[in-house]
């Protein structure tokens, strides 16, 4: 069957009307959880939180790292080098715990 057919046999099922893309918020869920949705979440996050204490998996279920971008820089206060966000234009530095600007350093 080709494309068009196919296409055709769909319409004539559902009266028709022609299929497009969806609007975001234009329809209903299309399966409501049985006692509402905050009460699936919550099951959910139970039922992993579980699983997290009480199985020895070889695997978690944690969102990967976002790749930041960032840069190397020195404290003019006491030369110590950190890695920051590119837009970082002062830090509380680690070693000295003081505030300070920063200079950026090629490594």
């Amino acid at each position: 069957m080709d494309n068009n057919n196919l296409i055709n046999n769909v319409k004539s099922h559902i009266g028709g009307k022609s299929i497009g893309e969806l609007s975001p918020g234009s329809t209903k869920r299309r399966y409501e959880p049985i006692g509402g949705l905050s009460r699936h979440n919550e099951r959910i996050h139970r039922e992993s939180k579980y699983v997290d204490n009480n199985k020895d998996l070889p695997f978690t279920f944690s969102k990967p790292k976002r790749n930041i971008k960032s840069k190397y820089i020195r404290c003019l206060s006491c030369g110590n080098i950190t890695r920051v966000s590119k837009n970082t234009v002062g830090i509380i530095c680690s070693s000295c715990k003081k505030y300070s600007k920063i200079e950026e350093v090629d490594m």
